[in-house]
């Protein structure tokens, strides 16, 4: 009956335990699309003016130039609100 018992015991140990996975995570410190071409060019900011994604981190996908510098904003609408007042949010971003 011991041995029986013992058994049991062992068995259910044995299904219970579990061995880890062995997970490997590459953390990436950067999240921009290398094959996207407006990645590679070189804007007057590093920070989207409108909704403050950092453009550097996560890319571009849209652009615009004023005053003959081009800047970078992570979508058509933030670029859009931009040129409806760019002067207010050049000033913002120098304070």
């Amino acid at each position: 009956m011991k041995k029986i018992i013992y058994l049991l015991c062992l068995a259910a140990f044995m299904s219970c335990h579990k061995k880890e996975a062995s997970v490997t995570v590459k953390e990436s410190t950067s999240l921009i699309d290398p094959k996207n071409p407006l990645n590679q060019l070189k804007y007057a900011n590093k920070i989207d003016f409108y909704c403050k994604m950092d453009i550097t981190k996560y890319g571009v996908s849209d652009t615009a130039v004023y005053k003959g510098k081009l800047y970078g904003f992570c979508a058509k609408m933030c670029k859009d609100e931009f040129k409806k007042n760019p002067e207010m949010y050049l000033q913002k971003n120098q304070n």
